[in-house]
């Protein structure tokens, strides 16, 4: 997630830095940035756990055999937990991006030429 982030401000910041520029506050400039990380992660959740019963229930078929049988059983926990842990790991690199969102240079958007 963190490392997510990074990336995405690391590429437009020029850009967000011009939409300071422009007028916007530092709050709406990370709206953008962090809307689109927030989206991108609530939409990710659910894809994680079709992809991890998937997973799940393929390794349940490779252990089968005439000796014994794995049986898949999936709970609720199963999917609250890396949910959770997910969301918390988002909030917490949106904060760490914030406040770098909040030291974005100006001037040097002012400066540069196109």
């Amino acid at each position: 997630m963190y490392n997510s982030a990074r990336i995405a401000l690391s590429e437009r910041s020029r850009e967000l830095a011009s939409l300071r520029v422009l007028g916007f506050t530092k709050a709406e400039v990370a709206w953008i940035l962090l809307g689109e990380l927030g989206l991108l992660t609530l939409a990710s959740i659910p894809l994680g756990w079709l992809l991890g019963y998937g997973l799940a229930w393929l390794i349940t078929l490779g252990l089968e055999s005439e000796l014994f049988r794995v049986t898949l059983v999936v709970e609720v926990q199963t999917y609250a937990y890396p949910a959770l842990t997910v969301i918390v790991a988002a909030i917490a690199s949106g904060l760490v991006v914030t406040r770098r969102i909040a030291k974005l240079d100006l001037i040097a958007v002012l400066k540069t030429r196109e």
